[in-house]
């Protein structure tokens, strides 16, 4: 039997020749959450390359195994969602990525959703025979505007076909897959594969302990990301229930302005915009909070959610953001909100207020569902599954 059969991939071979092919990760010059990710799968997977855009520079990398070897030209686009906008920008790979990939001599191919330069991947895979592909596909698409039209689906479905195994975050995802693209049940495997936690700081500073409810708003001022709707619900809480909150926004966007003159309008709460901070930065907000609100009227799967249960905050969670059901675990862990209903919003607010014994619940079950489920050494024992079912599959032809 193969360590994909007997489920147990301990002995599953350390030395396989990997790949990932994306033309992006993390943004701009931060790898974020791929870091850990990277340092995680590398070592489990010593022999694996992860290539990169040609002119990409990334930070404090030196020690990941990134190759500049693709190259190619980029169509910038943003999709409108509901009044969110994504960037929906489209990676042209150029024809030597082909040459530079079979150099490598890769056994599998990692690629992440269907970019077409994971379509490439996956047809040069189909053509020579010469390695698996192992596709990643987050979730249901919906949720940013994924393509419906045919010639959309049939692509991925082809894509689907031709990969040798598919993982994918959530039971979402598998339904989109089976039932939107038809692909085949058996190559799927539901496992997370992305996550994220912020560098701990080396000093632990702890909400300060002055008898307020410190909740923490970690991403982009944007009317997309919901601070607005979070400001409104702060605004709809009793005055004696609002002078026991103090509220931090870490992030930064074209909404600051009128937010922070909607937080000067509000009486009790104690509110602060500190602005974007870096990633590396970004524990010291975390460790300094009891709960993170995630306000989101669209989200594909976002990943502030993880990166609060790593630092057992229990969560306020839209549920317009694919994530949530994985992040709430039914409610063990926080409140699904409303991101459309501030009323509702305040109404969870209150009730973490009021009962403390909740809060705490919460905040416990949040780091050891991160620890059971999201650390990072526990989505790599997931793509080291679907990595022996991709080999093993791929070999067995």
């Amino acid at each position: 039997m193969t360590p994909t059969q007997t489920g147990d991939i301990r002995h599953f071979k350390a030395d396989l020749r990997v790949i990932w092919v994306s033309p992006s990760y993390g943004y701009g010059t931060d790898l974020l959450y791929f870091k850990g990710l990277f340092e995680a799968f590398c070592s489990r997977f010593p022999n694996t390359k992860i290539l990169v855009d040609q002119h990409a520079r990334y930070r404090d990398a030196d020690h990941i195994p990134l190759v500049p070897l693709l190259s190619g030209w980029t169509v910038r686009r943003v999709r409108q969602i509901g009044g969110a906008s994504y960037d929906a920008s489209i990676h042209v790979p150029s024809p030597l990525f082909i040459v530079r990939l079979l150099g490598l001599r890769p056994e599998v191919a990692i690629t992440i959703e269907f970019t077409l330069t994971s379509l490439a991947t996956i047809s040069l895979a189909a053509l020579t025979k010469r390695f698996a592909v192992l596709l990643l596909v987050e979730s249901n698409p919906a949720a940013r505007g994924g393509s419906t039209n045919f010639f959309a689906k049939a692509i991925k479905s082809w894509a689907c076909r031709r990969a040798s195994t598919i993982q994918t975050s959530n039971e979402a995802g598998r339904r989109f897959l089976i039932d939107t693209l038809r692909a085949d049940p058996g190559k799927i495997r539901v496992a997370p594969y992305l996550t994220s936690c912020p560098p701990r700081p080396e000093v632990a500073e702890k909400a300060a302990q002055d008898g307020r409810l410190h909740i923490l708003f970690a991403n982009s001022l944007t009317a997309r990301k919901g601070p607005q709707t979070l400001l409104d619900a702060i605004g709809h809480l009793p005055s004696h229930i609002a002078e026991k909150i103090s509220l931090t926004f870490v992030g930064d966007g074209p909404e600051r302005e009128l937010l922070e003159r909607r937080a000067g309008t509000l009486r009790g709460p104690l509110i602060t915009f500190v602005g974007a901070k870096a990633y590396s930065s970004l524990g010291d907000y975390y460790n300094q909070a009891q709960v993170l609100a995630i306000p989101s009227l669209a989200d594909y799967r976002s990943l502030a959610g993880f990166e609060g249960l790593a630092y057992g905050l229990a969560l306020l969670a839209s549920t317009a953001d694919g994530a949530s059901v994985e992040t709430l675990d039914g409610g063990r862990t926080g409140i699904a909100i409303d991101p459309a209903d501030p009323a509702g919003i305040a109404a969870a607010i209150r009730q973490f207020v009021e009962q403390p014994e909740f809060l705490a619940r919460c905040q416990a079950n949040a780091k050891s569902l991160f620890d059971e489920r999201f650390s990072f050494a526990r989505i790599t024992d997931n793509l080291a599954g679907s990595l022996a079912a991709a080999h093993f599959g791929h070999i067995a032809k």
